[in-house]
């Protein structure tokens, strides 16, 4: 593997690492009232059970103060969260809530007069549970729960004077438990779920590319064309198209054969792209016709581009020692321009460059 195929490889990754944290992000954001909404809920009801239990007022008061405000905290956040534009900043959000989360159980824990060690076991592994089901890194999941438990029982050892051995081990038991299996599952289910996007990533990916050349398909090509045109428009920013064909093709293949023909088609695409930017758009429109979509490209600076590809192409042979060139058709968007009006009338002007000679350019 050469250095340009292994920087691409690694753009490649990099993009899809990008678009598979934003997935998870968006299935967070989604999930966002289960998140937020019922701890809140949970977490508020459970003031009526703690001062149910608990006789000292200032104990009292301190659970009541802290429990509110923590649920309000949660309830703000549930609307402010849709804010959050990374995944990373989420799961930083997440894990700093879920560490208050433990640290007001410790604390009602601290406040019981009589804490039963089972009970509150139970509570800490719900809590558990409730960690691994929210949307975070798997990593600050166990970091999490691991704190929060060891903290529970070194707690317990210290609150709980006649507390019996045998409960404590079976305690610490069904915790660790708890965690091994919470985190089992987490990590199945995340692993499944990052292999079905890049999946589905994968099957888009080649539902909307050209197998030989690797270009935009033309029915890719459409879509994303009737998104640039209502963007242009709205934002009031030029738009090009260039029409681009193959001169001999035919002649081409004849002489070297449709491998070498093949291999001149996949060169011309990747001379094309050195020239583009990234937001352009190359698209296989047929046998040996590309179109290229230019958003914020005037005309002037369309002719500039193809001229620099129609140089590129024409003035250093291809697939070792064949020489080629192409013809184009430039043409830009006006107030009543559809996709397929551009496309027309840049094919009239690209078949214009073949009638007078080939390997030309010419625009409206």
């Amino acid at each position: 593997m050469t250095n340009d195929e292994s920087n691409n490889t690694f753009e490649i990754l990099r993009i899809n690492q990008g678009a598979y944290t934003d997935y998870r992000l968006k299935l967070a954001l989604e999930s966002r009232m289960l998140i937020f909404a019922f701890p809140s809920i949970l977490n508020f009801l459970l003031i009526f059970a703690d001062i149910s239990i608990i006789q000292n007022e200032a104990a009292r008061y301190g659970i009541v103060f802290v429990r509110a405000a923590y649920s309000v905290a949660l309830y703000i956040l549930l609307f402010r969260i849709r804010r959050i534009h990374s995944f990373l900043t989420f799961c930083r959000l997440t894990t700093f809530f879920e560490i208050i989360t433990a640290g007001i159980f410790l604390y009602v824990f601290f406040q019981y007069p009589s804490p039963d060690f089972m009970i509150q076991t139970l509570g800490a592994i719900i809590i558990t549970l409730g960690i691994f089901l929210i949307p975070n890194t798997w990593k600050n999941m166990i970091l999490v729960v691991a704190w929060m438990n060891i903290s529970f029982l070194v707690c317990a050892k210290i609150r709980i004077h006649d507390l019996n051995p045998m409960s404590f081990w079976a305690g610490a038991v069904y915790i660790t438990i708890s965690i091994l299996l919470c985190a089992f599952f987490t990590w199945n289910t995340q692993k499944a779920q990052r292999f079905e996007f890049f999946a589905r990533q994968e099957l888009l990916r080649q539902s909307s590319t050209d197998h030989l050349t690797q270009a935009t398909t033309r029915i890719k090509l459409e879509e994303e064309a009737a998104r640039w045109l209502i963007f242009c428009r709205r934002q009031q920013i030029p738009l090009s198209l260039i029409f681009v064909d193959v001169d001999n093709l035919k002649q081409i293949n004849d002489k070297y054969g449709h491998l070498a023909g093949d291999q001149v088609l996949l060169e011309i695409v990747i001379r094309i792209r050195s020239s583009l930017r990234e937001s352009d758009i190359v698209a296989r429109w047929g046998g040996d016709e590309f179109v290229l979509l230019l958003p914020d490209v005037d005309m002037k600076k369309g002719i500039d581009i193809s001229e620099a590809i129609r140089q590129k192409i024409s003035r250093e042979p291809l697939a070792d020692s064949i020489t080629a060139t192409c013809s184009f058709g430039v043409v830009a968007m006006t107030e009543k321009s559809t996709f397929e009006t551009l496309v027309h009338e840049a094919d009239e002007l690209m078949y214009k460059s073949k009638r007078l000679g080939k390997n030309r350019i010419e625009h409206a």
